[in-house]
């Protein structure tokens, strides 16, 4: 109905791939080093010379920053009081590097204290105020 029948396939430039990423990031938000290249990658399969290269640029200014994003989505999954292991998996799915995610991990200070709390008001969360009496 729209098709763009006489449309010209549009050329994979530097500046077009270096843009996209920078949309996306302006759009959606903060995205991971290896998302945006996947993302591109879909996006410009015929040409991936590019991509690498506008991604390079993007880390040099700062834009993209793993250790930054990886911090700050740590420190909101600790407000929600998720443990590290969960956080951990949780980075891993959003496509950090196992280094950033040790790295980011292992600011959080956690004692046995705060494992029981914990606990404790996931069980109270779940099951309420009384103890189980009877397991099924």
């Amino acid at each position: 109905m729209y098709a763009k029948k006489d449309a010209k396939p549009q050329v994979i430039t530097y500046e077009r791939v270096k843009s996209y990423m920078q949309w996306m990031i302006e759009r959606y938000g903060d995205y991971s080093a290896k998302v945006l290249i996947q993302k591109s990658n879909l996006l410009f399969k015929d040409d991936k010379q590019f991509n690498e290269l506008a991604l390079d640029y993007l880390i040099e200014r700062d834009i993209v920053n793993d250790l930054r994003y990886a911090q700050r989505l740590m420190e909101s999954l600790t407000e929600k009081n998720i443990g590290p292991n969960k956080i951990k998996e949780k980075l891993y799915a959003k496509g950090f590097s196992s280094q950033t995610i040790n790295e980011c991990v292992s600011a959080i200070e956690t004692t046995e204290e705060d494992y029981f709390d914990k606990a404790l008001t996931l069980k109270i969360r779940k099951f309420g105020e009384e103890p189980i009496k009877e397991l099924k």
